[in-house]
């Protein structure tokens, strides 16, 4: 492969890292924003319908970090070899890579941190503020399971996870 495809391909692979940490920043704010209706004075029901909502909005961002997580990893198997073989005449586009992916993993692990806060806070509200017609609490119900828990519980090879 000529210098010039090379470098072609690594700033292909660096315009994918950026376009995945927009996607990952619009998720975790999005996640903020959930928490802050968790958080709210909204009845149980009413949140429950927005965080609903907000996960659609999610999925269009979790979208775009999959095609970028598929593209980079195709390049990445393409023209790992002969980077490998002539590091040294790469250093400064690997280096920018390298910066790129520690921004996606501190992003990526922002957002873990952010819907785990969002999962517990939910749990309590779940388990204490669901009216019974003739006053009381429901006892806590299965809220739809978040799609990052599935995805772990699957990775991990549970197949009946209750979430």
């Amino acid at each position: 492969m000529a210098d010039n495809e090379m470098l072609t391909q690594l700033n292909i692979m660096l315009e994918g890292l950026k376009k995945k940490a927009t996607a990952l920043t619009d998720i975790l704010s999005i996640s903020e924003n959930q928490r802050t209706v968790i958080e709210s004075e909204l009845p149980f029901e009413g949140v429950r319908e927005m965080i609903f909502g907000m996960n659609e909005e999610k999925q269009s961002s979790i979208n775009i970090v999959r095609a970028c997580d598929d593209m980079f990893e195709k390049m990445l198997k393409d023209i790992g070899p002969e980077l490998d073989a002539q590091q040294e005449n790469y250093k400064s586009q690997v280096k920018l890579l390298q910066e790129h992916i520690r921004i996606v993993m501190d992003l990526d692990v922002k957002i873990r941190v952010a819907e785990e806060e969002n999962n517990r806070l939910l749990d309590g509200r779940r388990a204490t503020e669901i009216p019974v017609a003739h006053g009381g609490l429901k006892p806590k119900v299965a809220m739809p399971m978040d799609s990052a828990k599935v995805l772990n519980a699957y990775k991990q090879g549970k197949t009946n996870y209750k979430g």
